[in-house]
């Protein structure tokens, strides 16, 4: 079965918190840096602005993170009501374009923390068109290079806009760019 993002998508479509008490963390680490709330694009960071959360990939993707009710006042602002926080620096320059097909890893949760979809629960990441997803999906993805995680704040227009079937509201995700398939 394909993971309900991509098959109902391709039909139509910081202050971040930490994922519990025990792994908040506001300084990056080696293994997990962050980068700050200035950037609205890309990965560049000053050291004079805070990051927005710890992230540890050993950590399980499908659990909530704290601040999933309501992005936090120091995440950026995407345009349209999208709101974002860069979690993790990409490992790379390369970024998609609206043409390239990319690989991710990602777990969706409604704002009352149920998540409804996760390729981090399946194990593999999904593979999909850059512009056969949501247009909260295809914004952050033109925005980000490989390597990085960001959690973004899709509300319900740039989302499934209210579709019958489909979870409504504002959405949060944590997106893991893995790979570019040209």
């Amino acid at each position: 079965m394909r993971p309900l993002l991509v098959l109902s998508l391709a039909l139509s479509i910081s202050g971040c918190g930490a994922r519990s008490a025990a792994t908040t963390s506001t300084t990056p680490t080696p293994a997990s840096p962050a980068a700050t709330t200035s950037d609205t694009s890309d990965d560049s960071a000053t050291s004079a602005q805070a990051p927005c959360t710890h992230w540890d990939p050993a950590d399980d993707r499908t659990v909530a993170p704290a601040d999933v009710a309501a992005p936090p006042a120091s995440a950026r602002d995407g345009g349209d009501g999208l709101r974002f926080c860069i979690v993790r620096r990409g490992t790379s320059t390369e970024r998609p374009t609206r043409e390239s097909h990319v690989r991710v890893h990602y777990t969706g949760w409604t704002t009352d923390g149920q998540m409804f979809d996760s390729s981090y629960a399946r194990g593999e990441p999904a593979r999909f068109g850059v512009t056969e997803v949501i247009r909260g999906w295809t914004d952050s993805l033109l925005h980000m290079s490989v390597g990085q995680v960001r959690r973004v704040w899709i509300p319900q227009e740039l989302a499934y806009a209210g579709r019958e079937g489909m979870p409504a509201g504002m959405l949060v995700f944590d997106i893991e760019l893995v790979a570019i398939d040209r």
